[in-house]
């Protein structure tokens, strides 16, 4: 290597290096960055301003328990249950229907209606009707009239064949012309029967004591077999079908009397087992079973129920509502410790009467102050 290239090396390398003044601007601008950031902190802070109040590090005093009404925490066993969610269902519903094909010519009953057994629900267009059972009654007298005249012919005919006046078949033709009208008559008996049967299908009536659920037909339209004009269904009939877990259903037994609740109006009730299907639905892992409900008073099929299933007892830590101290979302409690009060929040559980369940906050054996009167 010549002495010109190690100078060509030391060349490059020198003008790869920034200058001292551009290094010197660099730490500059970043020391003003930072002294700024720290001035602006420090303005936020209120050191600048002299009309702001500085915040005092003196301890706040605990407050005297002396004078106020206490009460010591303590267990309590209270009886235990579980829920089995289910859905008020009536035990008999029914779809109303008509026998004949006729048009809705009166809609007496609308969605919400009591009414009574054998009510007048619904009337249809009976014209064709009336009209079948005049010519069915029509028909019967004219058989009745060859009837009569048949038996005339046999009482005329019977003593000529006993004296051998008329042949054998001459008065096997008279029996069987007796016969055949007796029958003809009795089928068109029959039929008149049922022409009138089918009149009284014109006037739609309650099967039973209920509550019309809602109306789906309306006047004019053509009632047909097997076409709902309307639902309903028996008001004193109704259960509470409860989803139970399989492994509570050991619990639930036919004919045993259990507690339930209907949210919807706050009441709780006892009903009697009645029916357990005996099949478990594989989505839900649940067996169903229905209590009858022996008070239907402000209760619909649809409502929401909850079987309560006993349980063993269980002991839990029970605060009374007069301790509670709320402050938006907060709930606390003052206790008692060497003579002064301290405040602390606590989580609540279930509400027990007066008392509430304490899951957190507090333990028992401890004391609290009660603010107002029990």
């Amino acid at each position: 290597m010549t002495s010109e290239d190690v100078k060509g090396q030391t060349g490059s390398t020198e003008t790869a290096k920034p200058p001292r003044s551009k290094r010197l601007a660099t730490l500059l601008r970043v020391a003003l960055s930072v002294a700024t950031i720290v001035v602006l902190m420090l303005w936020i802070l209120g050191t600048f301003r002299r009309d702001v109040i500085q915040a005092s590090k003196q301890p706040v005093p605990a407050e005297s328990a002396a004078g106020l009404t206490t009460q010591k925490i303590a267990m309590q066993t209270i009886p235990s249950v579980t829920e089995a969610v289910g859905t008020v269902q009536a035990e008999q519903i029914a779809a109303v229907t008509s026998r004949v094909v006729a048009n809705v010519v009166e809609m007496r009953a609308t969605a919400g209606q009591h009414v009574t057994n054998g009510e007048t629900l619904v009337v249809l267009d009976d014209r064709d009707l009336r009209h079948r059972v005049e010519q069915a009654q029509d028909a019967v007298r004219s058989a009745e009239a060859t009837l009569e005249q048949a038996q005339s012919d046999y009482k005329r005919d019977k003593p000529l064949f006993d004296q051998q006046v008329i042949t054998p078949y001459d008065f096997e033709h008279t029996q069987t012309n007796l016969k055949t009208a007796e029958a003809n008559l009795h089928r068109l008996q029959q039929a008149e029967r049922e022409a009138e049967v089918n009149l009284s299908y014109a006037v739609i009536r309650s099967p039973f004591t209920g509550v019309v659920v809602d109306k789906l037909a309306n006047l004019g339209d053509l009632a047909a077999p097997g076409k709902p004009l309307l639902t309903m269904y028996e008001q004193d009939r109704l259960w509470l079908e409860a989803n139970v877990p399989e492994e509570l259903m050991d619990r639930v037994r036919l004919n045993e009397v259990l507690p339930f609740r209907i949210d919807a109006t706050g009441r709780e009730m006892r009903g009697q087992v009645v029916e357990i299907v005996p099949s478990s639905d594989p989505s839900s892992r649940t067996i169903a079973a229905r209590i009858h409900l022996n008070e239907t008073k402000d209760v619909v099929p649809g409502m929401f129920g909850r079987l309560l299933l006993p349980m063993k007892p269980e002991q839990i830590v029970t605060v009374p509502d007069s301790a509670l101290i709320r402050a938006g979302q907060l709930t606390m409690v003052d206790v008692v410790s060497e003579g002064r009060l301290q405040r602390r929040t606590v989580q609540l559980g279930r509400a027990i009467g007066n008392q509430y369940e304490v899951l957190s906050g507090i333990a028992a054996g401890e004391t609290v102050a009660v603010r107002k009167a029990q």
